[in-house]
């Protein structure tokens, strides 16, 4: 136990030196590779990889999913803030709670805006047609989990910069979720006109990003993937709001057979070495006993006999796997605050694992959905194939936790992992007769499963929870929190920077309790 407390302090210390861009202030992203005088005077693509980073890094594996992970019950919170999130202790309504992620995201806005009018009027960057294209793409994305999160937010009037590198509108006003969905897939639109098929090239003065994308290294064809998997899925978020839902969901499919053919293709960030670690991991050893393996999930895995279930945990201390029927499952709303009464996720600790802004799974997942809301045929083997692409995934967030712990923790027995090689009976054994009983209902089921894991997409879990809820189909995924019954978080509150600073965001946050009774527009709001 000693030699493991050691080595979380180890690795926290190192991290915090080796990723300095996880900064609890917006400054450390507004100084990197910028003079704050001259906002102009820095190639784009260096600009851009900075964004690229933080929005995998702080955004995708930061507190949107670190307390999404807890409200959709992934996890269960029994340590501090989550704690306090798990019970619905004030962490839900203060401004505080999300206000480094709030920072981040809207430090990546101003960052993707200034790389997009870079490449258009720069005599440097213009012409730069893939780093712009990706510009689009990320500032897209970016907004998208903005309104995803914190539903009417400002947008139009952030990252707007005066020449001396000051901001131009120093309260942005709050823009609806509808006008900024309306932007998001405008951009997308954009993106996908620069990159001209795959063929675009950057052939400004300032060269190209090449390996300056830490996702695709540059590559016009991977992006082209990416942006049409983008407008699937955001598509999918609007269809509570479509004024012709089949030609969304046949939209849908067009999309995504232009988008990934593998998890070759995935837009993620895997540069996750050790010495650069997966944010999940660093959380976990920052935080030891924050999570603890939830009741709710293990409720779910069990009922499908699920492989993913012997493979997938520790003891309390996190210091050997334990088989299923070792596993004890924190309460959802009810644990004890203690970070050694309850069993640990395997997947907390894989270090090497890549964050996922965007996988193979999901677009299956997708796929399978709006197959089977048109009533086609075929969606069964769409189907396998989501859930393989998720073992697989799973499956590399396993060995990396494994092998963490056998470099780690001596005496540590090392597992045999091995998920991939089971679909086929899983499948037929476990998921077609729920498939028959309700095919919507088992598919995102089943995405719910995939998305838990070390790959940040928590988050999307929440989504479809609060988009299949707002249908009323009874789609969505059964929580086992009895605060939920007048206490669910509906919406992320602002950040405390902006409810402290800009009058607009103040009014509109007031107590912060509206984050229980207010769903964003896409899931029947109103904001």
């Amino acid at each position: 136990m000693k030699q493991y407390k050691s080595t979380i302090k180890g690795i926290a210390l190192s991290f915090i030196a080796a990723f300095s861009i996880t900064s609890c202030s917006e400054d450390v992203m507004d100084k990197v590779n910028e003079n704050p005088n001259n906002a102009h005077d820095v190639p784009a693509k260096f600009i851009l990889s900075d964004v690229g980073v933080s929005t995998a890094f702080n955004v995708v594996g930061g507190d949107f999913t670190l307390y999404s992970s807890v409200y959709i019950e992934h996890e269960t919170g029994t340590g501090q803030q989550q704690w306090r999130a798990e019970t619905r202790n004030g962490e839900p309504t203060a401004s505080s709670t999300y206000n480094n992620a709030w920072l981040s995201l809207y430090s990546n806005i101003k960052n993707a805006k200034m790389v997009i009018d870079k490449c258009q009027n720069s005599s440097l960057d213009k012409g730069n047609a893939v780093t712009e294209a990706i510009g689009h793409i990320l500032l897209a994305y970016n907004a998208a989990i903005a309104t995803d999160m914190f539903g009417d937010t400002p947008f139009s009037e952030t990252g707007i910069m005066n020449e001396d590198g000051t901001p131009k509108y120093m309260q942005p006003k709050i823009d609806t979720q509808e006008y900024i969905y309306g932007e998001v897939m405008n951009h997308l639109t954009t993106a996908i006109e620069l990159l001209d098929g795959g063929n675009a090239k950057d052939n400004g003065l300032s060269g190209g990003i090449g390996d300056k994308d830490y996702f695709y290294g540059g590559k016009a064809e991977k992006w082209l993937k990416a942006a049409y998997g983008l407008k699937a899925r955001y598509t999918l978020h609007l269809l509570n709001r479509s004024k012709d839902t089949n030609k969304d969901l046949n939209d849908i499919l067009t999309y995504i057979d232009k988008s990934f053919k593998s998890a070759e293709d995935e837009l993620k960030l895997a540069i996750y070495d050790g010495a650069q670690k997966n944010p999940t991991f660093s959380f976990n050893y920052s935080r030891f006993g924050s999570f603890s393996v939830s009741e709710s999930l293990i409720e779910k895995l069990n009922e499908r006999n699920d492989p993913r279930l012997a493979q997938s945990f520790m003891n309390a201390d996190a210091e050997k796997h334990i088989e299923a029927n070792e596993i004890k499952a924190a309460p959802n709303g009810e644990a004890l605050e203690s970070s050694s009464e309850y069993s640990k996720s395997m997947i907390g600790y894989a270090i090497t694992a890549p964050t996922q802004l965007l996988s193979y799974h999901e677009l299956l997942f997708i796929k399978a959905e709006a197959m089977a809301r048109l009533d086609q045929s075929g969606v069964e083997n769409v189907l396998k194939d989501a859930i393989k692409a998720g073992f697989e995934n799973m499956e590399v967030s396993l060995k990396s936790s494994n092998k963490f712990f056998k470099d780690n923790i001596k005496g540590y027995e090392e597992v045999t992992i091995a998920l991939s090689d089971k679909v086929n009976d899983y499948y037929t054994n476990n998921v077609s007769g729920k498939f028959t009983e309700n095919e919507i209902k088992e598919i995102i089921a089943q995405k719910y499963l995939a998305f838990y894991g070390a790959s940040g997409e928590s988050v999307e879990a929440y989504n479809d929870y609060r988009r299949l809820k707002a249908e009323g189909k009874g789609y969505e995924v059964k929580l086992n929190n009895p605060l939920n019954v007048n206490k669910f978080p509906h919406r992320f509150g602002y950040g405390g920077s902006d409810v402290t600073a800009n009058k607009a965001i103040k009014e509109a946050f007031g107590d912060g309790q509206y984050v229980y009774t207010e769903p964003v527009w896409w899931a029947g709001g109103t904001r």
